[in-house]
């Protein structure tokens, strides 16, 4: 369990963190998808992703009980094995 603090009478900044990868083709909305998401805008032209990008939220369950969401933004054009 991971606790961050900001301070001893504010409690942690959040209680869990969780990376979360998106992938898919390319040009489907990805980007697209995670900005609006985390920023609640909509781009009506976006540039290609070109490597990662990183995104985050803070999300409240319940009172006085956050989750930092890391969200990671792929390209679209790696190759799995």
């Amino acid at each position: 369990m991971e606790f961050n603090f900001i301070g001893d009478d504010y409690g942690p900044l959040f209680h869990y963190q969780f990376r979360i990868i998106l992938i898919g083709d390319s040009t489907v909305g990805k980007s697209s998808l995670l900005k609006y998401f985390t920023e609640g805008k909509i781009a009506e032209i976006s540039d290609p992703t070109v490597g990662v990008d990183f995104y985050a939220r803070m999300i409240e369950l319940r009172p006085n009980f956050r989750v930092k969401l890391q969200l990671w933004d792929t390209a679209g054009q790696e190759k799995f094995r």
